[in-house]
């Protein structure tokens, strides 16, 4: 039968009766909170990374600026004002 097999037959008297539509119940919700856990965990993890790969980007826009002649600020109203041209030109 195998270990499948025995875990289908043990699920299957578990939901025809009432103590053990109780436990299946209580392992349901455990396992549907562990997955909102999980959820929540990596959704923090995701932000914090969006957050340092824009402060990286930065630095090397910053540095890229530097090294063409620019200082940031100047790069950065630069690049504002190319792209107002670009939508007031579309």
């Amino acid at each position: 039968m195998g270990p499948w097999g025995i875990a289908l037959a043990v699920l299957l008297g578990a939901t025809l009766t009432e103590s053990g539509r109780g436990v299946l119940r209580k392992i349901t919700r455990e396992v549907i909170r562990a997955g909102y856990v999980v959820s929540d965990k990596s959704s923090a993890v995701v932000g914090d990374l969006k957050e340092k790969t824009a402060d990286l980007i930065a630095e090397v826009k910053a540095e890229q600026a530097e090294s063409d002649g620019h200082s940031p600020k100047t790069a950065t109203k630069t690049k504002k004002a190319a792209a107002e041209k670009n939508s007031t030109d579309n």
